[in-house]
């Protein structure tokens, strides 16, 4: 190796199985990569998926932020002029005392981001509080939060039971609504293929479309998009009615049982076969399988972006507990969040209703704790979420600070939610490229991107790991963490903000979150396999959670009777098809960073739609035809791919385009959870 050579390790910036790689680094500048086979214990063992080999191109893009913007045209028009950082800081901190002045704390509102690290999402909670609101989220809000807040009902906390290595040692994978062979390859090769090719693992998949993995299955079933909450009631029929449940582990531990016994009669498989389309005796099968065997249920998108997906994670989560798939090796379930860092915002209380502690910002002995660490007082009410923040632009939010996210084109009905924009009097926008939500700011600041900076990373099996700078940033681009403190030194906080590296935030960290109490940046440089939170002492973590109790008042899960709930658009005669959307192996979230990658890009350059082959013939449609996808919110114009891979009476495009056009901004009353998933489409031909 050159001896000008760096070997610098870094945790993979894309999805949330928590790949280690080396970053070959040549006076700031990453040339390549290389795996890492030094350290067994790592969660990919030297592998890494198309989107990790390429994880480095998109810092070297022509496109990226180099100087701070200030908008000079209309909003979306893309019109702006380079402006130095103390002209930028300036204008921001004036414009925030101003919104302050004349609407009060409660007009401001923030996004972290899980795009950023876990001490940048604790910096961009603590600004928030500082400034007096608590309109705080970020994007993963259309992400987990319908199993999260289901699994904190249930038992207390969102997070995942166990790491990877026990799916392998599963009798049952249930894999429903997620498509870990292409969100997760790594973790789906070095585990969930090993289960069921090395150690002879029952798989069965639940989802619309025929996915990478469902080659491996032994049953597939098949629901219209929506409607999965009616297969989990009628398995939940079928386990209680069939006395399959564990029978102690239900007296021992859990509360509310016989009020779900009763709320469950009516939901048989028979009833859920004429709502989803799923054979009854399918679901017989799939119910007494989950209670027969040691299951690690992996669930994601699939499950969650629905407006009924609550009530389908309450009814998965009563599945989980009245079969003891909980607190035992063997077992896996809990939150799977898209990207790297979901859990670098949501464990540090990104939320409008949370403390960085995780505790409620209407405890006020909690409250207290935290003024008492921070120094300053901390407001008492509960925010907005993301989608009541669009919905209150121009209303009770004046003022929008958004880091790394781009709602403009994650958020259902773009259209709406671009035109909402429009009405804000100050938005500002921190992020590495242009993005679609850029376009509408009247501030841009240029941050550096994951390889060009320090931190720390959470992935979906609870792991804490470092990653470190393997690359200089471009120009003036400088990391959030510190555009974060010299901005609050121009609002007159700086006294809060003394931060100079980021692992001064982490010790700051490590003082306020018991959970992270051990994950001492020390530690974390000498263990670069990480810890399991929680981590309350160096060198302590639970790689397996609820072994004895769970994280509710008694410590038992509390059993919900879940109510049959219809999604909120279903097909008629205008609208005949169901659309969902899900994504690619080359691409992720809106495209930002993968179509920047050369090779990702190349491999993966446009959106299309897949339709059943008994719908193409029904509306004249040939493999490869340019078509229009209508919904009640708009139109995308793509082209067609005619495949059994998807079932009749659904068509589905990746979400890394435009098919947010067409989504649903109707919410649950509860988690906000929108529909993304599941809305009422038609398809044409169109000449060309």
């Amino acid at each position: 190796m050159n001896v000008a050579e760096k070997l610098v390790p870094v945790v993979c910036p894309w999805c949330s199985v928590g790949c280690r790689f080396y970053a070959v680094s040549v006076n700031g500048y990453i040339r390549r990569i290389e795996f890492d086979y030094d350290h067994p214990t790592i969660v990919n063992r030297g592998k890494l998926c198309p989107k990790g080999t390429a994880s480095y191109q998109f810092i070297n893009s022509p496109d990226r932020l180099r100087k701070p913007l200030r908008r000079v045209g209309d909003r979306g028009e893309g019109k702006f002029e380079e402006i130095s950082w103390e002209e930028a800081y300036r204008i921001i901190a004036g414009k925030i005392k101003e919104v302050r002045e004349n609407y009060g704390p409660e007009a401001l509102a923030f996004l972290g981001s899980e795009k950023i690290t876990f001490e940048e999402n604790y910096l961009v909670h603590k600004l928030s509080k500082a400034l007096g609101t608590n309109n705080l989220d970020f994007p993963g809000r259309y992400c987990q939060y319908s199993n999260s807040p289901a699994r904190v009902k249930v038992f207390g906390s969102g997070a995942a039971t166990n790491p990877f290595e026990d799916i392998a040692k599963a009798e049952l994978v249930l894999i429903w609504g997620h498509n870990p062979a292409e969100t997760a390859p790594v973790m789906f090769g070095q585990y969930l293929e090993k289960a069921v090719i090395d150690n002879g693992v029952e798989m069965v998949v639940i989802d619309p479309r025929s996915t990478r993995g469902h080659k491996y299955a032994s049953l597939h079933l098949k629901p219209y998009p929506g409607t999965d909450l009616a297969l989990a009631l009628a398995m939940l029929n079928v386990i209680i009615g069939e006395e399959l449940y564990n029978r102690e582990f239900v007296q021992e531990r859990t509360v509310g049982f016989e009020g779900l016994r009763e709320k469950i009669k009516e939901y048989t498989p028979e009833w859920a076969e004429k709502i989803t389309g799923v054979p009854a005796e399918e679901v017989k099968k799939v119910a007494r399988l989950i209670a027969t065997r040691k299951t690690a249920f992996l669930v994601n998108e699939g499950m969650n972006q629905h407006v009924n997906g609550f009530n389908l994670a309450l009814a998965i989560a009563d599945i989980i507990a009245i079969t003891g798939n909980i607190g035992k090796e063997g077992v896996w379930s809990g939150v799977f969040p898209g990207a790297q860092c979901g859990f670098c915002a949501a464990m540090t209380g990104i939320a409008p209703n949370k403390l960085p502690t995780g505790k409620l910002v209407t405890d006020e002995a909690a409250r207290a704790e935290v003024e008492k660490l921070w120094g300053f007082p901390i407001p008492d009410w509960v925010g907005l979420d993301l989608t009541s923040m669009i919905r209150e632009i121009g209303n009770k939010i004046r003022m929008m600070y958004i880091i790394g996210g781009n709602i403009a084109k994650s958020a259902p009905n773009s259209a709406w939610v671009r035109e909402q924009l429009k009405k804000l009097d100050f938005l500002v926008v921190q992020d590495i490229f242009l993005t679609e939500t850029a376009m509408y700011a009247d501030v841009v600041l240029p941050a550096a991107a994951w390889f060009e900076k320090t931190g720390t990373a959470i992935s979906a099996e609870r792991r804490v790991q470092r990653t470190y700078k393997a690359a200089e940033a471009p120009g003036e681009a400088k990391p959030d963490w510190l555009i974060v403190v010299e901005l609050a030194k121009e609002l007159d906080l700086g006294e809060y903000f003394k931060y100079e590296h980021p692992d001064e935030i982490l010790r700051e960290i490590n003082s306020v979150i018991p959970l992270f109490k051990g994950a001492t940046p020390e530690y974390l440089a000498q263990h670069p396999e990480g810890c399991f939170f929680p981590c309350t002492e160096p060198g302590e973590g639970a790689k397996i959670l609820f072994k004895n109790a769970f994280k509710t008042g008694d410590g038992k899960a509390h059993l919900v009777a879940v109510d049959w709930m219809e999604p909120p658009e279903i097909p008629d005669e205008e609208y005949p098809l169901w659309l969902t959307n899900f994504r690619l192996v080359g691409h992720w979230h809106t495209g930002t960073m993968s179509r920047e990658s050369p090779s990702l890009q190349k491999r993966w350059p446009e959106q299309y739609v897949m339709i059943n082959p008994a719908d193409a013939q029904k509306f004249t449609i040939k493999d490869g035809d340019l078509v229009k996808v209508e919904t009640r919110r708009g139109e995308v114009i793509t082209r067609a791919v005619v495949t059994d891979h998807i079932r009749e009476g659904v068509i589905g495009m990746p979400n890394h385009w435009q098919v947010n056009f067409l989504t649903l901004n109707e919410v649950h009353p509860v988690t906000k959870m929108a529909e993304l998933k599941a809305v009422a489409a038609r398809i044409s031909r169109v000449e060309e």
